[in-house]
């Protein structure tokens, strides 16, 4: 759909006053669940379960919940404040306003939506950055440094922002016009077109991000020939993972987290943190690369693959009812129709639908977690994982102290307790 002018007619705000409404209503609920999280931040005495499972003293335990306090609150404020701003954007028009000075400022072609877009996606680019650069910046080099938990220095990490913008300028203008042909040229049947498209997308960003783009961040270098070496390497022929290097990465620099991984479409490599290295022993780090294998051998990253799939045709679908709608531009000020346009607005009404997505993700990738404990330990794994878990969570001064419910709307994974506990049933 190229660029159409709007006709004159009635304008109803409805379905920008829903947005709003459902970005209040998710402010407040997010906010009523971070409050919960505080008071559990705010226990001051720690829990017999904690000094018996982990080992730390009180001191250690103040020093946990006073970080996370801090990090959570900083997190509240500058929620409270992208909030604002993005009710601010919606109410006083500043997107249509930007969409029409993409033509008058940027003297970009009024009929190119590929120019025009672009031109907007830049000053929304600016914009969030305006805000994102100062926060990370604080909460790197304030809040982390306050507690000793941060390595990246100021130098290290304007490198990293000047690469990201580097790489801004060269992949979105390529995705950009990519999205909008394949939109173009799906017609009616474009949600089938964009499931593939986004596919495609999905599958070359997993073969070319740790290839070539997370070089640029991170040195990596090959595992030397060691007992842990040859552990792993014994460990991936038993389950028949097709292991073609192990690689270590100077995650220290950046900070004393630590975690491994592994990429790659047919042979596999495996990412060890130095820190990982540093701070557990070799059976312990064998416990967890089986874990990390248990993902691929329940075939994990295949099914959230699916289900992105599933989500994405979903998504799609009901963006073909929309694309076309004069309301919905109206609703928010545009007096022009494109497909550019369109899609930022759909998202924005689609939000709802998609927290929802987001929760059912989050609870199956728990599931996922507690699956890959399984097959750690039937290889006979299970307490040396118990026991670098625990390091690992001393290490990373990781939250100790989680609301439920909190845990469930936000998390990822289980809980250290949550996992120690399941492992225990399964010994």
């Amino acid at each position: 759909m190229a660029i159409q002018r709007i006709k004159e007619q009635e304008v109803s705000y409805s379905y920008l006053y829903i947005v709003v409404s459902y970005i209040v209503i998710k402010y407040l609920l997010e906010q009523f669940i971070n409050l919960r999280q505080l008071d559990q931040l705010s226990v001051k005495q720690m829990p017999i379960h904690i000094e018996q499972t982990l080992g730390i003293t009180q001191k250690q335990f103040k020093r946990s919940q006073r970080f996370y306090y801090d990090k959570l609150s900083f997190e509240m404020y500058t929620k409270s404040i992208k909030t604002a701003m993005e009710i601010i954007v919606i109410l006083c028009g500043v997107m249509p306003f930007i969409w029409d000075r993409t033509v008058t400022f940027f003297k970009m072609d009024p009929n190119s939506e590929f120019q025009r877009g672009l031109a907007y996606i830049f000053v929304e680019f600016l914009r969030l950055k305006l805000i994102d650069v100062p926060n990370n910046f604080y909460n790197t080099h304030v809040i982390e440094k306050r507690y000793d938990l941060s390595q990246i220095s100021f130098a290290l990490q304007f490198s990293d922002l000047v690469i990201e913008s580097a790489l801004w300028v060269v992949f979105v203008p390529i995705l950009l016009y990519s999205y909008l042909y394949v939109a173009e040229l799906g017609g009616d049947y474009f949600f089938i077109a964009m499931q593939f498209f986004v596919l495609i997308m999905a599958i070359v960003s997993s073969l070319v991000y740790p290839n070539y783009i997370q070089p640029l961040f991170n040195e990596f270098e090959e595992l030397k020939e060691t007992q842990l070496k040859s552990a792993i390497s014994q460990l991936a022929f038993r389950m028949n993972f097709p292991l073609e290097k192990i690689l270590v990465m100077d995650g220290s620099k950046r900070s004393d987290h630590s975690n491994a991984y592994f990429f790659g479409m047919y042979s596999k490599r495996i990412v060890l943190y130095d820190t990982l290295i540093n701070n557990l022993t070799n059976e312990e780090i064998v416990a967890v690369v089986a874990h990390e294998l248990g993902h691929w051998k329940y075939r994990h990253p295949y099914i959230k693959l699916v289900f992105f799939c599933i989500k994405i045709l979903i998504t799609f679908y009901i963006f073909g009812f929309y694309r076309d709608s004069d309301v919905v531009f109206l609703s928010f000020g545009f007096n022009e129709k494109s497909i550019f346009i369109g899609s930022a607005l759909f998202f924005s009404l689609f939000e709802p639908m998609n927290t929802l997505f987001q929760i059912f993700e989050l609870h199956l990738s728990r599931f996922f977690e507690y699956q890959a404990d399984i097959f750690a330990n039937r290889h006979g794994l299970g307490s040396y994982l118990m026991s670098g878990l625990i390091k690992l969570f001393k290490q990373n001064s990781t939250n100790l102290m989680i609301d439920p419910i909190y845990q469930w709307y936000y998390n990822s994974h289980p809980s250290l307790f949550e996992r120690l506990k399941y492992l225990n049933k399964l010994r």
